[in-house]
């Protein structure tokens, strides 16, 4: 029989849980306003790099190192995800840390603080 989804008011301490905190990239505290965090943080990247418009979300086209990478609010938690493609692994993880950098330096610049992700 279906079952109702539950009320999550624990979002970081589920997140530890089940291990999504690890694989969403740049997280933030959270606070009653993250989404609107989430969205001045990719207004501002937008400002410094080539991309193309998603609904709600950005995707960074690299030349050097080619590869496109993916840069979203998360709906449900208070982090930006980023998710990143290059040619080959090592160019993925290049791209990938990158991408997290400039997160990481909007977010010092607008005085959104970075909360630890879990190991």
């Amino acid at each position: 029989m279906p079952q109702a989804r539950r009320e999550k008011k624990d979002h970081l301490i589920y997140a530890d849980v089940v291990d999504s905190k690890s694989k969403a990239g740049v997280w933030m505290g959270e606070r009653a306003s993250f989404q609107e965090k989430q969205g001045r943080i990719v207004e501002a990247l937008k400002e410094r790099a080539d991309w193309v418009e998603l609904k709600d979300a950005i995707m960074v086209i690299s030349a050097d190192p080619a590869g496109i990478t993916v840069i979203a609010p998360n709906p449900t938690l208070p982090g930006v995800i980023v998710l990143a493609d290059g040619g080959s692994p090592a160019t993925s993880a290049k791209l990938q840390a990158a991408a997290e950098d400039t997160v990481r330096a909007v977010m010092g610049e607008l005085g959104i603080a970075e909360e630890e992700a879990a190991a």
